[in-house]
This record gives C-alpha cells, sequence and structure tokens, in this order.
C-alpha cells in the first residue's frame, strides 16, 4: 500500500506537476481551498500534506495555509507537513514551525529535493506482512 499525500496548492499548475512526480511513490489526493483540504485531511488522513501558505480568499497572506496547518496536526496527529511557499522570510518560517510544521521548501521547488524530502518524511512501508 502506498503511504498517502494530500497536496494543497490553489495553483493548478504546480498542484499538477507535483500529482505527476509524486503518483507513482505515493496515493496522491489534492485540494485547492481551506474547506476542501480540510475535509481530505480528515476523511483520507495523509501520511504527509503538501501545503503552500497563500491560499484564498487571503491569497495575500498566509493565514488560511497557517489555519490549515493547524488544523492537520491537531486533527491527523500522526501526520507530517511538508510547507512549500515563496514566502521564505525567517517570519513565516518560524510560524509554520511554531504550529506544527516538519520540513520547509521554497517555491520554486528543486525536484530532487522534493523527492529526497519526502522520502524522509512518508512511511518507509505501510506493509503489514
Amino acid at each position: 500500500m502506498k503511504p498517502r499525500i494530500l497536496i494543497v496548492d490553489d495553483d493548478e499548475a504546480i498542484t499538477q506537476q507535483l500529482f505527476w512526480t509524486l503518483s507513482d511513490d505515493y496515493e496522491v489526493v489534492t485540494a485547492n481551498d481551506m474547506q476542501t483540504a480540510v475535509r481530505r485531511a480528515t476523511i483520507y488522513e495523509p501520511a504527509v500534506s503538501i501545503l503552500d501558505l497563500y491560499l484564498p480568499p487571503e491569497v495575500d497572506s498566509p493565514e488560511v495555509g497557517l489555519r490549515i496547518l493547524e488544523y492537520i496536526k491537531a486533527h491527523v496527529p500522526d501526520s507530517k507537513v511538508l510547507v512549500m511557499s515563496s514566502a521564505s522570510g525567517i517570519e513565516t518560517r518560524n510560524a509554520c514551525y511554531a504550529v506544527g510544521a516538519d520540513e520547509f521548501l521554497d517555491k520554486p521547488f528543486d525536484t530532487e529535493q522534493l523527492l529526497s524530502t519526502m522520502r524522509r518524511m512518508a512511511p518507509r512501508s505501510l506493509d503489514l506482512v
């Protein structure tokens, strides 16, 4: 069984790129807003969530992304969260880590760095054999 990944990003091109990059090794679920992200995190309980911070309706602020991060960490405590954002300032990173982020990658992201980070974060195997 493949580890489940939740991608939360409102940019369709990035979501598709992440989906195709990760779908060979992971079961990928996507969301593009807070309501969908919360619902899918609750239902699918992803091993890792990849989260953009700047989401509708507040695309000029990281608040929506931080609220999703807090929700995932509170309601799916075994899930790890990788924040991927173009907002790479130290205050933003500190705010993410303060509410539970496990990793932070800058956008634009390097595919090999993403894959390496995912291998560290996702469970090695979910086989119960």
